[in-house]
């Protein structure tokens, strides 16, 4: 067994195993230390992964069922820190609960193996080479998410838990029917074998592909996985299930669940590519960029709950990372990757933090959150650094990519794209920033209290933003190589 099956091993064994544990265990703190220890070894087994990759090259696994590229492991590194940073994040989310008989303690077992289960399913998806499979394991996601959105079984957890289950299930049947078409146009080359899905093997044989197959399997691939990532206008479920989740687990739908839909969508991109050619899958990315992000500002600037907010600047940002892989070239490329990466650190830590105030408040209206600097500075002060994060502004991650974004859109002839969007983005981001600003200055309404924050919750709100700034700005050598082949990956 080579070194990385091993590590793959280990991460599958420890994240499956720890959520048996969980449900047989005795429930108390164990439960979390069992689900936060095998995350951490889930999470140390991909930094491995990464380190063979970056310094051997793509490598497959497990008879190439498995394959291990640039884009594959950066995706997998964020489902391995966030889910790291959401389970911390759960020790004091579910003790509050807990306390507060919104969760018994049966429901708070199910609800640790639930999420250690939805790790499993979002490691598989970018590092499983097989299209069918990967298929399988997005549908396993959606399962698992759904359990999770409704473990509260109130009437808006289960209406909004149905809502994603419905639309997901549609989407995701486009997805396989443009994975059946895919395996129609490769057949005749490759064969009637399972292998004939594989990633690398239909990759090789690109443009042979049938062009007028591949064209219209593409279309039902981003109906399909864009429902998943939250394109609009596929992207109702997603404000319903991201502010009905708890919040650890709303920080992984956004944080990571919409990019592992988004890897589905640019390995298929990539075959549309060579068999099609580039001006076609531009195209159809662009104008669903412009769309989403078209789509969620209006839903942002009235938006009056503090979590449906962030999430309909998901719709954005997924808008905004489409966008620049449509673009294309190697500037606007690069901030694809780097924006997914961003958005993935810095949404996470805005669900951790604003899970932390509406808990402590009682209440996601925002209305009701009203001088958060006095009541909880604490909490409040991460929530506003995130927010100027997710707004773009320097000197936070999401700037550079943004202006990556414009940058290369300008040396790809495509400057008016690139201005649009940015407009676009801005709008978006200056609602943002009002809410953000009201909530921690406005006069604070009625006498409640806060119950006090967890330093916890700030902790694992704050590595987030921190890791993001850094990737940014002052990344390692072999971290902006690492990026550097992830977008090479994505742009075929």
């Amino acid at each position: 067994m080579s070194l990385l099956e091993a590590c793959l091993a280990i991460m599958a064994v420890s994240l499956i195993g720890a959520a048996v544990l969980t449900l047989l265990l005795p429930f108390g703190r164990r439960t979390w230390a069992v689900a936060a220890v095998a995350s951490a070894v889930a999470m140390t087994a991909m930094v491995v992964v990464t380190v063979t990759v970056s310094r051997d090259g793509p490598s497959p696994a497990f008879a190439s069922w498995v394959y291990a590229d640039a884009l594959g492991v950066v995706v997998a590194n964020l489902v391995g820190i966030v889910g790291f940073l959401a389970v911390v994040n759960s020790l004091p989310y579910v003790e509050h609960e807990l306390l507060h008989r919104e969760l018994d303690e049966a429901r708070a077992r199910r609800y640790y193996a639930l999420v250690l289960t939805f790790l499993a399913t979002m490691f598989a998806v970018p590092l499983l080479n097989n299209l069918g499979a990967m298929w399988i394991a997005i549908e396993a996601t959606t399962i698992v998410s759904a359990l999770l959105v409704s473990i509260h079984r109130d009437r808006a957890g289960l209406e909004a838990a149905w809502k994603y289950l419905i639309i997901g299930s549609v989407g995701i049947a486009f997805a396989l029917f443009g994975t059946m078409m895919t395996f129609y146009a490769a057949a005749p080359i490759l064969g009637d074998s399972g292998s004939a899905l594989n990633w690398t093997a239909l990759r090789g044989v690109g443009s042979q592909l049938n062009p007028q197959v591949m064209r219209l399997a593409f279309a039902f691939v981003l109906v399909g996985y864009g429902t998943k990532a939250g394109l609009a206008p596929m992207h109702t479920w997603l404000p319903d299930a991201h502010s009905q989740a708890p919040s650890p687990v709303s920080g992984l739908l956004s944080g990571v669940l919409l990019k592992c839909a988004l890897v589905g969508l640019f390995r298929f991109g990539v075959l549309t590519d060579l068999s099609v050619g580039g001006s076609f899958r531009d195209g159809v990315l662009i104008t669903f960029g412009l769309l989403s992000l078209g789509v969620a500002v209006p839903f942002i600037v009235v938006q009056g709950d503090l979590k449906r907010m962030l999430a309909y600047h998901s719709v954005e940002h997924m808008g905004i990372i489409v966008l620049a892989a449509g673009i294309g070239g190697t500037v606007a490329g690069y901030a694809a990757i780097l924006h997914l990466i961003a958005h993935s650190l810095t949404k996470s830590s805005l669900f951790f933090s604003g899970g932390s105030i509406a808990q402590a408040f009682g209440t996601r209206r925002l209305h009701r959150l009203r001088g958060l600097l006095r009541t909880a500075p604490g909490a409040a002060t991460v929530l506003l650094v995130g927010v100027f994060g997710l707004a773009g502004l320097p000197p936070f991650a999401m700037f550079v990519s943004e202006f990556g974004l414009v940058s290369g859109a300008f040396g790809e002839g495509r400057a008016l794209v690139g201005v649009v969007g940015l407009f676009l983005a801005a709008l978006a981001g200056v609602a943002l920033l009002y809410h953000a600003i009201e909530a921690a200055h406005g006069t604070p309404r009625g006498r409640r209290q806060p119950t006090p924050i967890s330093r916890i919750a700030i902790l694992t709100a704050v590595l987030p933003l921190v890791l993001a700034t850094w990737v940014a700005f002052a990344p390692p050598a072999p971290v902006r190589h690492l990026l550097r082949d992830a977008a090479a990956v994505m742009e075929g």
